[in-house]
């Protein structure tokens, strides 16, 4: 069945059903969202907010984080800093398979400039390991570093490469890279904790060789053991895949690991400034929370199996954004580059709610990128940057979606969709494929923070009907401040020269009656804020 016929059937049923009409007059059907706090609240962990860089020729570190003169863009800086990133990636992601750490230390001048084989470009090492690890302590944000595991003859880096890189970052004045680190002007050492042991090892990507969860798992055991026993107090995250691979390397490697990674990427085909298809796009991180829920199960027993239930294996989603593909010369192309819309808040705003709900097995997660690319942040010359419309909900959930999940419960206006057709790629198992779901327009989550406030967000994933919804809140709870993100056009954006056309608008519900009742519009994203008394 098309998505057309979906609408078409659900407009059908909404214009003639006797529950959407009274009195001569249409009415909307209205959404019933109810938030409970459970007798044992899950913590939300706040590292879900994280971010990722990579050198992939899209002005992600060299004319993002840096300018063309390679200097610190300040105006990046000072966006990214009032975020709070809990945690960022690097290097990579795919480019990892061909990255050697030692030519990004020491004087920059005798760094070599490096052809990139996968993204194109260059790598000129003028962003190596001292200024990532400088750079997330003057920004304030947990580094996370990615080993190379590479199997190309010319560029895989070996055991005794990684335990050097571990050295050099975290070894004592009286080891031989710990001296090295001092050298280059560093005198204590970095202290890294989270340290990941490959990248989509399961894959051909780039120069990599696809490789079986048998050799993975086989290889990480060497690694993983030889990093415990010298360095007991790193949390190490190994590659995740489909449930098989999952298995396979949890079961080898459970007493080692602490994350196991899965990448999720959304797609979205824009076709003369509009999205095509919106359904299987805005509501694909339905097939994403499939797949983990499916995962979930195999953690309780791997963790049941290995003593772990007060320090749990759980799941990072190392990688995720919503990719854009492009409609020109009669063929949709991906690019990086394209706006982010506000569409994309509904997107990015789901995922995040997967995220929370998927607590506590969700422990991490990473954002590619925060600057350029699929960004938060847009960078203008050397010197100036602004606010794409995501990073209004990355702001928003990091200050307010952390502490304690709550129950929430949703009744509502739902369609019926094919998994397979919903628009996201990644590592999801076959049979995921032929189910259809039942889905609400309405998506939300509550948390609790650590001063009894309760933070409630909605998102409504319809992109053509505004939905009306009735909310009941735990006894003595009322609404007293809601932001809001909406437009007219799902496909809007922000630009250089209308830098606030899609931000979040802040109302003050202290001295109003909300009534619990409110509308979102299509694609539109509310926050509403509860409190004591």
């Amino acid at each position: 069945m098309t998505i057309e016929k979906i609408v078409i059937i659900f407009i059908c049923v909404a214009c003639f059903s006797p529950s959407f009409a009274t009195n001569k007059k249409t009415v909307v059907h209205v959404t019933k969202v109810s938030v409970e706090i459970p007798d044992n609240p899950e913590t939300v962990d706040p590292m879900i907010y994280g971010q990722m860089l990579e050198d992939c020729n899209d002005k992600i570190i060299y004319g993002g984080l840096l300018n063309e003169k390679n200097e610190e863009n300040p105006a990046v800086f000072e966006l990214l800093k009032s975020l709070q990133m809990p945690v960022v990636r690097w290097p990579a992601g795919t480019y990892i398979h061909e990255y050697d750490w030692e030519n990004g230390i020491g004087p920059k001048e005798k760094r070599p400039v490096i052809n990139c084989i996968r993204w194109g470009g260059v790598d000129t090492n003028l962003f190596g390991t001292d200024e990532f690890l400088q750079w997330c302590q003057r920004i304030g944000t947990e580094p996370y570093i990615n080993f190379n595991m590479s199997n190309h003859p010319d560029y895989a880096a070996s055991l005794g490469d990684a335990l050097n890189w571990i050295e050099y970052v975290n070894g004592s004045s009286e080891t031989a890279f710990g001296m090295k680190r001092i050298a280059n002007g560093h005198a204590d050492p970095y202290n890294v904790k989270y340290w990941c042991i490959g990248n989509e090892n399961y894959g051909s990507y780039g120069i990599h060789k696809a490789e079986t969860a048998e050799f993975y798992s086989h290889k990480l055991n060497q690694w993983a053991s030889c990093f415990k026993s010298l360095y007991p107090d790193l949390s190490l995250l190994a590659v995740g895949h489909v449930y098989d691979w999952n298995k396979k390397v949890l079961e080898k490697n459970g007493n080692l690991i602490d994350f196991l990674t899965m990448h999720f990427y959304m797609g979205a085909k824009i076709k003369e400034g509009k999205l095509q298809d919106p359904l299987y796009t805005i509501f694909s991180p339905v097939k994403a929370e499939m797949q983990i829920s499916k995962n979930a199960i195999l953690f309780d027993k791997v963790n049941r199996l290995f003593d772990r239930i007060d320090n749990p294996i759980r799941l990072s989603i190392d990688e995720w954004n919503c990719r854009h593909s492009v409609f020109e010369n009669e063929k949709y192309s991906f690019t990086r580059n394209d706006t982010r819309r506000l569409f994309d808040v509904v997107t990015t705003a789901g995922m995040l709610n997967v995220f929370i709900r998927q607590s506590p097995y969700v422990g991490m997660a990473n954002y590619i990128f925060p600057v350029n690319g699929h960004g938060l942040v847009r960078s203008v010359g050397d010197e100036d940057a602004y606010k794409s419309t995501i990073y209004h909900v990355f702001d928003l959930y990091r200050k307010h979606m952390s502490g304690e999940k709550m129950n929430i419960y949703i009744d509502g206006p739902k369609v019926t969709l094919p998994v397979q057709e919903l628009a996201i790629g990644g590592n999801f198992d076959n049979e995921l494929l032929t189910e259809d779901v039942d889905v609400a327009y309405i998506d939300g989550v509550a948390v609790r923070t650590d001063d009894n406030v309760i933070n409630l967000v909605l998102i409504n994933r319809s992109h053509l009907k505004k939905q009306e919804i009735k909310i009941e809140m735990p006894g003595g709870y009322v609404p007293v401040t809601m932001w809001k993100i909406e437009n007219d056009d799902i496909n809007a954006g922000n630009s250089e020269d209308m830098r606030e056309h899609i931000s979040p608008q802040m109302i003050n519900l202290s001295r109003k009656h909300l009534n619990s009742k409110i509308i979102i519009s299509p694609c539109g994203f509310i926050l509403i804020q509860y409190k004591k008394g």
